[in-house]
C-alpha cells in the first residue's frame, strides 16, 4: 500500500467502523508508514498540508517522515508558491522536469536555527518585476491574499484604493496625501495596515498609501515602509529575495 493510498483510506475512515480506521492506522504502522500527528484543530499539520499539494502538483516526495510530526503552517501563493513556504524551515532539493515543472522534493533535514534572522521570500517574475505572496489586514481580522511587487523605490506599501473596505479599514481614518509615481504625482490616502504575513512572517503597524485602482494598473507594491526595516538582497537569477532583520 503506498502513502497516498493510506492517507486516501484514513481520510475516508468517516464511512467506516472504528475498528476498520484503527486496523487501517495499525497496517500503516506495520509497512513503516509515517504517521501524522494533528493540530488543536483536527488538521493533520504539515503531512496533511503537503499531501494536499502532492496532489495538486503530481509530483513525487521523498522523506515524508521529516514532517511526520511538524504543525500546520500558514502558506499562500498558488500550490508551488506554498510548497515553498512550508518547506522554508526544512534543507530540501527540488527536481523539475524537462518544461521546468516541479516533479520531485526530497525533504532532507530540519534546518537548524540561525544566528543571523533571515526571512527568505519565494517569488515569481511578471516582465522585469518579483512579485511575492502576502496576507494584508487593516484590523487584525478581516484578511486578504495578494501579489506585491518588491519595490525598493518606492517610500511605502502602496495597495489600489478598492482594497480598502476589504482590509478592514474605515476611510475616514486615512489621511490625503500626494505621492510622486513613475508617471507623476498622484492623489494618495495613507494610512496604516495592522500586519503584513509573508513566508510565515508577521510585521506589525505598516504604513501603506492607497491609490487609484488604474494608476496601479492592478498592481500593488511592497515599498520600504516594510522593505526598509530590513537590509535586503535580491537573487534576481534565482527569484529570491532575502530580508535580514537589523
Amino acid at each position: 500500500m503506498s502513502v497516498n493510498s493510506l492517507v486516501y483510506a484514513v481520510r475516508s475512515s468517516k464511512w467506516l467502523g472504528a475498528a476498520a480506521c484503527w486496523c487501517l492506522l495499525l497496517a500503516g504502522q506495520a509497512l513503516g508508514l509515517p504517521s501524522y500527528a494533528q493540530d488543536d484543530d483536527g488538521s493533520k499539520g504539515l503531512f496533511g498540508q503537503m499531501t494536499v499539494l502532492q496532489q495538486q502538483l503530481n509530483i513525487e516526495i521523498i522523506g515524508w517522515e521529516r514532517i511526520q510530526n511538524e504543525p500546520k503552517q500558514m502558506a499562500y501563493g498558488n500550490p508551488e508558491q506554498q510548497l515553498q513556504q512550508l518547506l522554508a524551515s526544512f534543507n530540501h532539493v527540488i527536481s523539475r522536469d524537462t518544461k521546468g515543472r516541479i516533479a520531485r522534493v526530497v525533504i532532507i533535514n530540519k534546518k537548524q536555527p540561525q544566528t543571523d534572522t533571515r526571512i527568505v521570500l519565494p517569488t515569481h517574475r511578471e516582465g522585469n518585476h518579483l512579485l511575492v505572496a502576502v496576507m494584508l489586514s487593516g484590523d487584525g481580522r478581516v484578511w486578504q491574499n495578494t501579489d506585491l511587487i518588491i519595490d525598493t523605490g518606492a517610500d511605502l506599501v502602496v495597495l489600489p484604493e478598492s482594497m480598502v473596505a476589504g482590509l478592514g479599514i474605515d476611510p475616514g481614518t486615512l489621511t490625503a496625501a500626494k505621492m510622486q509615481t513613475a508617471n507623476g504625482m498622484v492623489a494618495a490616502k495613507v494610512g496604516v495596515l495592522q500586519q503584513i504575513k509573508m513566508a510565515g512572517e508577521t510585521m506589525d503597524n505598516i504604513e501603506v498609501a492607497f491609490i487609484g485602482d488604474k494608476q496601479l494598473s492592478g498592481n500593488g507594491l511592497l515599498g520600504m515602509s516594510l522593505l526598509g526595516r530590513y537590509r535586503i538582497n535580491i537573487d534576481d537569477q534565482a527569484h529570491l529575495v532575502t530580508l535580514f532583520k537589523k
